[in-house]
């Protein structure tokens, strides 16, 4: 874990979401209780914590997890009208999801220190399968290999496209506007603010071949602003060593345990509405109120 995990997140779910079935189920959400676009800070922390039970968890920790985000994906499935048929436990789509999350880890460490060796790429590889069975894919469907993880990208490579539609949804999560659809008024000011800044480096991250799809250029003057911005991280880095970094997981798993101890549900409950969320399903108070003023 790096100082720049801090920001490649939305860089990763833009890879996770171009495999078209994937998108569209993110994009014809109707699962409100899990919404970034609702509630961004709970979906912060089930994310976290998904990732930080993948890491650093117990085997009793996952089992529950992998329970829990069964029971959500369970709501999520492609309707008569859908683009594309999908299902949110399709094992399949779950392992392309699970290698972009390895993705998360690889290139943010690759773009603060610089390739890793083919060893330990496969060691690398092999312990990373919880990502992956966390969603109910079984082992032997997880590449064992760096090699075979790496075929096994290249071969989805060319499956991979992206709908104006979930474009547009991965737009508003780049530059952070998606906050203002929870918070109204106060998150639109947080994007002006940090959406920017966040946008440039989910830019940065994104590998090119993703930019491409996105239609994103990158220039000569960009890679000297990010190689700029590397150097402060990298400083960082050192200050705010690996140690503290996992400070956030620990956190994430005690609180996973406390909620476990006291009966509460993990993710918390499952609110699944009629209509999607991307258009305008689950208004939040907030965001209804700046809506009201608008029209």
């Amino acid at each position: 874990m790096t100082t720049v995990g801090l920001t490649n997140g939305v860089a990763n779910i833009i890879m996770q979401l171009s495999l078209p079935p994937v998108g569209h189920g993110v994009s014809e959400s109707r699962v409100h209780s899990g919404s970034p676009r609702r509630y961004p800070l709970k979906r912060a922390r089930t994310t976290g914590q998904y990732l930080a039970l993948s890491v650093m968890g117990s085997d009793e920790d996952r089992a529950v997890m992998r329970e829990a985000v069964a029971e959500v994906h369970t709501a999520v499935h492609s309707r008569a009208d859908s683009p594309v048929k999908y299902s949110g436990n399709s094992r399949e789509l779950q392992v392309w999801v699970a290698m972009c999350l390895f993705k998360y880890y690889l290139d943010q460490y690759t773009l603060v220190h610089g390739p890793l060796d083919d060893h330990t790429l496969d060691e690398l590889t092999r312990a990373a399968e919880p990502l992956a069975t966390g969603v109910n894919v079984r082992s032997s469907e997880w590449p064992q290999t760096w090699a075979d993880y790496q075929r096994r990208w290249d071969e989805t490579l060319p499956a991979l496209s992206i709908d104006p539609v979930v474009h547009h949804e991965f737009e508003t999560l780049s530059d952070l506007t998606f906050v203002g659809e929870a918070w109204g008024s106060i998150g639109y000011a947080l994007a002006r603010v940090g959406g920017p800044a966040y946008q440039f480096m989910t830019r940065a991250t994104l590998p090119p071949e993703f930019r491409a799809m996105m239609g994103w250029d990158w220039t000569a003057a960009d890679e000297r602003r990010l190689q700029r911005v590397l150097k402060v991280l990298r400083v960082l880095d050192t200050v705010i060593n690996p140690f503290a970094l996992q400070l956030f997981y620990r956190l994430y798993i005690a609180d996973f345990r406390l909620r476990r101890r006291l009966g509460r549900p993990v993710l918390g409950g499952l609110h699944v509405i009629d209509t999607p969320i991307r258009d305008g399903g689950g208004l939040r108070r907030l965001a209804r109120a700046r809506l009201r003023k608008s029209v």
